[in-house]
């Protein structure tokens, strides 16, 4: 189990949901690791990233690695 902060989880183990609020630009990686329409599936919002991955068989380190390499390039 990861230990984190409940400030600040770690984005695995924040929900989908809040991510998607948070990091709006997460909705096209979303979309390219689940599918079109998973941000339409009931229930998707409320899994915790890492729970998604599990149940869709994502690699969870490369979908979070892409997020940063995109909120990165965000800020430049």
């Amino acid at each position: 189990m990861t230990s984190f902060s409940a400030k600040n989880p770690p984005l695995e183990n924040k929900l989908i949901g809040n991510i998607l609020r948070e990091y709006p630009h997460m909705s096209k990686i979303m979309q390219r690791y689940f599918g079109e329409d998973c941000l339409k599936r009931p229930g998707f919002e409320i899994q915790t990233l890492e729970t998604a991955c599990i149940l869709s068989c994502i690699d969870k380190s490369r979908l979070i690695q892409e997020s940063q390499k995109t909120k990165i390039n965000r800020h430049e």
